[in-house]
């Protein structure tokens, strides 16, 4: 008796970890240049969907199994939905969910970016090319 009451405790947080949901880990809100990293905390294997729309409609896996994070690159400018569960759960009991938005940095910006770039990779062949000062 002396002993149940002991692991009373315990047995009883046992169903607690044992249904843990997954959850994503400080999802990030936006990006610039479509592609970012998702993360996420689970004890079992997980199942992840991508969706543009907010009833996910259209929503596919990208990945599903044990890791606890995963790189999405490549995605256009809009805003795109995720969600979370685990691999054995019931296939509509979404645990977690994210949104993300992709604004890629405007042309012009690109375009100012390779300018400065250019002049000063310019400046640097100019100081190679004229060697070090004579004295």
């Amino acid at each position: 008796m002396r002993l149940f009451r002991v692991l009373l405790p315990f047995l009883l947080c046992l169903p607690l970890a044992a249904g843990a949901q997954p959850t994503f880990d400080a999802p990030p809100e936006r990006s610039t240049d479509g592609g970012f990293t998702l993360a996420w905390e689970a004890d079992a294997p997980v199942v992840l969907e991508q969706a543009s729309g907010p009833d996910h409609a259209d929503a596919r896996i990208l990945y599903q199994g044990g890791d606890s994070s995963t790189v999405i690159s490549g995605l256009p400018d809009g805003d795109y939905r995720f969600r979370l569960r685990a691999a054995d759960a019931d296939p509509d009991a979404w645990a977690d969910q994210a949104m993300v938005s992709v604004e890629h940095h405007s042309l012009a910006r690109a375009f100012g970016f390779f300018a400065v770039g250019a002049v000063v990779f310019l400046v640097l062949i100019g100081a190679i090319l004229r060697g070090r000062p004579r004295s």
